[in-house]
């Protein structure tokens, strides 16, 4: 960290001396009549003002790496917000496009839940949600592939809003569990038993896993993308809020 700090500490006094140079330069002499004795002199003020506003460059490090995640995220909007293989709920030119990538044994992304059932609800037409299917759990849990195999067999059958909820509402997500679930859903279990044997399910989910692993901010689930803002967490009072700001927008 400290080198790092060192390194931004350096280029930003390099920087700011060259555009105070070239902007008294511009306005006052010709740029030889700047001697060593004056760099140095307006060097030392510049960087004893950044090490008594340390914050000036901590900020500058956020925004920098918020500038890049956007840009990041930007390059994989297609991959995003437009494959038809994920269930969306919203029109396709909707306002805001909302991205949630979870897994259903995550604590978190049930406490968020509500808060998406009544995004759906609230605006129907200016906002769309895309469900990213994302078992980063299953090596603990050993159900949460499985569960993202049946909510996506129950895409399918037209049912996935109903399945998706089911799942978040429960734990222990057992074989059993999860089929009582869909029939409780109004699912035919024959249908979804086969289904879920089908190796494009079984891509569908490796893909997301993959593109998952490409977004650098993306450690845990959920994760949410707000046109081409991004939260991780359950904060729904700030979702909120960047949503009601993309809206705005």
């Amino acid at each position: 960290m400290k080198s790092k700090f060192s390194r931004l500490l350096t280029t930003s006094i390099l920087v700011i001396s060259t555009l105070t140079f070239s902007g008294c330069a511009d306005a006052e002499a010709p740029k030889d009549t700047i001697n060593a004795t004056d760099r140095a002199a307006i060097e030392q003020i510049i960087q004893s003002y950044l090490m008594e506003n340390p914050e000036i460059i901590r900020d500058a490090m956020i925004a920098l790496e918020e500038k890049e995640d956007r840009a990041m995220l930007a390059s994989y909007n297609d991959a995003l917000k437009h494959d038809d293989r994920d269930p969306a709920y919203g029109p396709k030119d909707a306002k805001v496009t909302i991205v949630e990538f979870f897994d259903y044994n995550c604590g978190y992304c049930k406490t968020s839940t509500e808060w998406v059932k009544s995004v759906l609800k609230t605006y129907p037409k200016d906002v769309r949600i895309v469900f990213k299917e994302l078992p980063i759990l299953e090596g603990r849990t050993k159900t949460s592939r499985n569960a993202s195999l049946a909510a996506l067999a129950a895409h399918r059958q037209g049912k996935y809003k109903e399945m998706h909820f089911a799942l978040m509402s429960e734990r222990g997500l057992s074989t059993e569990k999860i089929e009582n679930l869909a029939v409780e859903s109004g699912i035919d279990i024959d249908t979804l038993r086969e289904d879920i044997k089908d190796p494009k399910l079984a891509k569908h989910i490796e893909d997301t896993i993959g593109l998952a692993q490409k977004i650098p901010p993306l450690t845990g689930t959920p994760f949410f993308v707000i046109n081409d803002a991004f939260m991780a967490g359950a904060d729904t009072n700030a979702l909120q809020s960047m949503l009601e700001k993309a809206l705005k927008s």
